[in-house]
């Protein structure tokens, strides 16, 4: 009886091995499929979802799939991470390696870019640029979990260095100079681009710097703050149309739709487009 129980043991460890590394095998394909079609510097990860593994391979349907691409090449050196999640996945032909031209149909796709404080600093051309999801009014932090708020579209904090021009001094050279600043902010998208309006000078409970800022320069400030950014694509083309901080993060999400795609689908970014993303 001992015997059996462990040569049991043992079948079931064996096809748990099994089925792990026929799972990696692939994702790792898959990975592959998407850097290649969509010209990325670095491998996907994926992750499928399900167990047994095999038992999704031997039909013609994954019950999820999901996709982070870091370090996506937005142009003039920004980065951004590109993140999708497919739902109810049927392959095309019941392929169980999903390659370059396997079709995939999903009943729900989701897409997201998320844009560190760095990379949204040379967009907006603040070197040290940092964001701070605001904690509620009642606590004091940086808008982490203990805070209770992990994401918002408005009152973000963006600190950086800016210039600075003494009104009162406009006529000497004297009245310009750098200041480090921090400044409340309301994310929204218009017509699928990120837009970052500079609503005031902050001094809350979130973390802040305390600037001297001369009477009269707070709109100069604020303007540097303040921009529309171009159109940054998202996975499998669908069109951004929330964005909200997440900690020190930028994310720009899609509605989530159906989708009938391929490998060279998922991203159009400005090798592959030709575009110039300023």
């Amino acid at each position: 009886m001992r015997k059996l129980a462990v040569g049991v043991l043992i079948t079931l460890l064996v096809a748990t091995i099994a089925d792990f590394a026929s799972a990696a095998y692939a994702e790792y394909r898959y990975s592959t499929a998407l850097r290649e079609a969509s010209d990325l510097e670095f491998d996907p990860e994926i992750t499928i979802s399900g167990f047994p593994f095999v038992d999704q391979a031997a039909g013609d349907t994954y019950d999820q799939i999901g996709i982070t691409a870091r370090g996506a090449d937005l142009g003039d050196g920004r980065r951004g991470d590109l993140r999708s999640k497919l739902s109810d996945v049927r392959r095309a032909e019941g392929k169980w390696v999903i390659g370059q031209n396997t079709e995939l149909t999903a009943a729900k796709a989701t897409a997201s870019l998320k844009i560190d404080s760095v990379n949204l600093g040379r967009f907006l051309g603040i070197v040290d640029l940092t964001v701070t999801t605001p904690a509620p009014e009642d606590k004091a932090g940086g808008g982490g979990p203990g805070d209770g708020i992990l994401s918002t579209s408005t009152g973000v904090i963006l600190t950086g260095t800016v210039n600075v021009s003494d009104p009162r001094n406009s006529g000497h050279s004297s009245g310009q100079r750098r200041e480090k600043v921090s400044v409340a902010v309301d994310l929204s998208v218009r017509e699928g681009a990120l837009h970052i309006d500079a609503r005031n000078l902050y001094s809350g409970p979130a973390e802040h710097v305390e600037s001297d800022v001369p009477p009269g320069a707070e709109s100069m400030v604020l303007a540097q703050f303040t921009k529309t950014l171009p159109v940054l694509p998202l996975p499998w083309s669908l069109p951004a149309v929330e964005a909200a901080s997440q900690g020190s993060d930028v994310v720009l999400e899609a509605e989530p739709a159906p989708l009938v795609a391929t490998a060279r689908d998922f991203w159009e970014g400005p090798s592959r487009s030709g575009r110039t993303l300023r």
